[in-house]
Formats: structure tokens, sequence, C-alpha cells
């Protein structure tokens, strides 16, 4: 049986054409927007934006659940969430009707959360990627049952908070101990940059933040390969997607 390839997307923040332009131009739907192949497709969270517009936020959402197999929270969903009467409830729906989102997922021996986990929150967490997987969506089911947990609340220095350190929807590159490890790679999105980067930890950083409509993944044909960073750039309304290695 042919390996499963892994692709892991950054943030969209309501842009659904960048994602179609994405999923098209690495091959995981076809020119009707039919999926293809034995594609695991995870996206950091972010896909939604508090500041896009309703319409925007719903295309994005169902273009998702047509095309994606996990959908991750980051801060924007997560202030969606916690909104009463939320502008974006039927974004949010669409999301919910698939189960999303959740806080992690595991690529191999890769964790994959919206802004990372750091070093010391990684000390109370099991050593196996999907274990810690397992554990982190736990705890944040339990968090939208109503507790709080500094997983996901804390706000570091970087993010005007008072905590020593972000949590998974806030940790900022800046709040990363020197040298420090985890005992999983982990690929992240929130703090934009330039281009895709691997950091020290090691962390694949890859959300472009919407810089002139580009946007980020990493791909890979089997779990134990390195790996690929992909950039597309969000096309015109008469342009065919673009792609281009980083």
């Amino acid at each position: 049986m042919p390996a499963r390839r892994e692709m892991v997307i950054g943030d969209v923040h309501a842009r659904p054409a960048a994602l179609l332009s994405l999923l098209s131009a690495v091959g995981v739907i076809d020119r009707r927007g039919r999926r293809q192949g034995r594609w695991f497709v995870v996206q950091v969270g972010d896909l939604l934006d508090r500041r896009g517009s309703a319409q925007a936020n719903l295309q994005t959402a169902r273009l998702a659940a047509q095309t994606l197999d996990v959908v991750l929270a980051g801060n924007h969903e997560s202030g969606m969430l916690a909104e009463p009467g939320c502008a974006h409830g039927r974004a949010l729906a669409t999301l919910g009707s698939r189960g999303w989102p959740h806080a992690a997922a595991a690529c191999g021996d890769w964790l994959v959360t919206h802004a990372g986990v750091h070093p010391a929150l990684a000390r109370e967490l099991p050593s196996d990627a999907r274990n810690c997987c397992d554990e982190i969506n736990r705890r944040w089911q339990r968090r939208l049952g109503g507790r709080g947990d500094d997983l996901f609340h804390a706000v570091g220095p970087a993010r005007g908070g008072d905590s020593a350190f972000g949590g998974i929807l806030w940790l900022h590159t800046d709040e990363w101990p020197s040298k420090a490890t985890t005992p999983w790679g982990q690929v992240i999105g929130h703090v934009p940059r330039t281009e895709p980067e691997l950091l020290p930890g090691p962390r694949w950083a890859i959300d472009l933040g919407g810089r002139k409509g580009r946007l980020a993944a990493l791909v890979r044909a089997r779990s134990d390969e390195s790996w690929r960073p992909v950039v597309v750039r969000e096309p015109s309304d008469a342009a065919r997607p673009i792609a281009a290695a980083a």
C-alpha cells in the first residue's frame, strides 16, 4: 500500500482563494476540487479571521470541510468560540460538523499546534508525539467544557500578557529559551515571517501572515522524510495557482 503523504498548512486567515491555490498546486485536489491520493492534511489554526467578513470565513470553512482532514484552533478560532453570538457562527458550525477545531495533531514524530509548546510545558506532556497530541486534545475538550488551562490560556510578554510565556495559542518565537529542545519536532504558525523557517527546537514556522497574498505549507511523501516547504501566491480572478518552493 502506498505511503500516506502529509501536508501541514499555515495560517489562512479567511482567504479561500489562497487555500484553493495551495491545495491545487500541491495536488491534494484536482481541477474539479476533488481530493486525490493518500493525503493527510492538517491546518495549524487561524483558518478563520475574527476581522474577516462572515462570507469569507464561511467560504473558507466550507472549503476546509471538503478538502482537509484536521483543522486546529488558533487564537482567532478560540476567540470566536468564546464570543457569545459571534458573527461567524455559520463558519464555526461548519467546522464543528467535522468535530473541529482540535488543539493538536501528530505527523509522525512531529507535533502540530498553532503557536507551539514551550519546553517548560513539554515536560508535563508525553514524549511520544501521537500520545502528546491525544493528551493535548483531551485537555482542550475539558477547556471547551469551561475549565481554564494555561496550556491554552497563557499569554506571555511578547503578546502583552503577564505569564512567563504563552500557551499553544499564544506562544511567541521570542519567548523560546536559547538552545531549548522538545521531545518532538514541532510545526507552528501564529507569528508571521517572510518565509517558512526551521527554527531551533526543532520548529518549522510556516505563518506568512498573508503577506502579498502568500500562503505556506510543509509537504512530504512519507513520515520518515524531511519536510519540504511550499509557498503559493493567491491568484487574481484570472490567474492559475503558481507554486514556488521556499
